[in-house]
This record gives structure tokens, sequence and C-alpha cells, in this order.
């Protein structure tokens, strides 16, 4: 008898350790599963871009206005014809401050290249590339994104200076292929005063490239 209940003890105990290592190994691979699922979340890196020809055109981020995706890597290369420039024209602008940010290279995308880099919610004045291959690079991280970017691009010839760009509040006349030997003149809306330069004129420079011979005045509050 006590053989026996020696035996139904120990095989009780045998099949406690069992259902008891049976739920601990199951708690480990579901959260083994928990922590794939969420790396796997967190760092997604969505792609997109392409190069684009031509002599125009329009890029958006994606999914604009609606919001482009968390982990976006997205890079354009615009590339004109030899002997040009491209010049960027940003018709609306809203990227996560400090997070997320759009890279501008006066070339291919490479980091003796890099030019500026631009984040917020303010719409960015026109860019120039000082040569025939401009390229954009958008980032974001994994948490809060915004509505994005749209934007024209346009080959430019050496004697263009290209769209100077209308700062806001101010007001632009005197628009027309922007060559060389053209001006433009600025004013501001009401209530608003110029800082700047009110006329603008395209020159050649010493690299014999049309330019504005000064930036683009901006527009102040007269409370200020």
């Amino acid at each position: 008898m006590k053989r026996g209940t020696t035996k139904r003890r120990m095989r009780g105990t045998k099949e406690s350790m069992s259902d008891g290592g049976m739920t601990v190994m199951r708690c480990f691979l579901w959260s083994l599963l928990l922590c794939s699922l969420s790396s796997r979340a967190q760092g997604f890196i969505y792609t997109c871009g392409g190069t684009l020809k031509g002599r125009n055109g329009t890029i958006e981020s994606p999914g604009f206005p609606y919001g482009y995706p968390n982990g976006a890597n997205c890079t354009w290369v615009i590339v004109g014809e030899e002997g040009s420039r491209i010049q960027l024209m940003f018709l609306s602008f809203a990227i996560e401050e400090e997070y997320d940010f759009l890279s501008l290279y006066d070339g291919h995308p490479h980091p003796t290249n890099f030019r500026t880099r631009i984040t917020g919610f303010q719409v960015p004045p026109p860019v120039t590339s000082t040569g025939n291959v401009f390229s954009l690079r958008l980032t974001s991280d994994f948490a809060v994104s915004a509505h994005g970017f749209k934007l024209n691009y346009e080959e430019l010839h050496s004697t263009s200076c290209g769209n100077p760009g209308v700062p806001p509040k101010a007001l632009l006349s005197g628009a027309g292929r922007f060559a060389v030997g053209d001006s433009v003149q600025y004013s501001c809306v009401p209530g608003y005063v110029l800082d700047g330069h009110a006329t603008l004129t395209c020159i050649t420079n010493a690299g014999n490239t049309a330019v504005w011979d000064f930036p683009a005045p901006i527009c102040r509050g007269m409370d200020h």
C-alpha cells in the first residue's frame, strides 16, 4: 500500500510539473511573438521615390495631404538636361518638426552633396540647384506624422533665374520669364511692411549663371 501511495504521489507531482512547464513555455513563446510583432511594427521602413526626368513636374510625399507613413525613407532624384539647373517651388509643407525631415542634395544623394534639411510647418522659399541634378530625401520616425509636402520642379537654363517666390503676406508683380534683364517688384498686404529690396533683377554672375541680384524680401507686421 505504501509503495502504491508513493507511486501515485510521484505521478501526480510529475504531471503537475509537466503542466506548469507547459504553461511557462506557452508564456515564453507568446512573449517572443509579441516582441517580434512589436519590433516589426516599430522597425518597418516605407520606401518610395525614384528618378524623374523632364522639363517640369510635381512631387508629393506619399499619402499627401492625409499624412505620410511612419518609418518613411523616400528619395527622389531629378535629372535635367546637361547645363541646366533645377528649381523647386514648394506649394505645401507640413513635416513633424525636429523629428521628420526633407533633406536636399545639390546633385545625387551623397553626403558630399548635402545642402540643407527642412522640417516644420512653414512653406520654404524656392530652392535652385547649381547643376542639372537635384535630390530630395524624406525621412520620418516611427511615431507622429503630418500632412506632408507638395512641390513643383522646373528645369532652368543658364539665362533664367527662375521664380523668386512670394513670401507670406507679400505680393509679386512684373512676373515674366524670369530671364536675364527681367525685374520683379514686391509689396505687402495692408498691415505689413517690406523688409528687404522691393525690386529684384535677374543678372548674370561671375560664373555666367543667371541669378537674382538680391534675395526675396519678407513682410513684417507693423506692430513688430
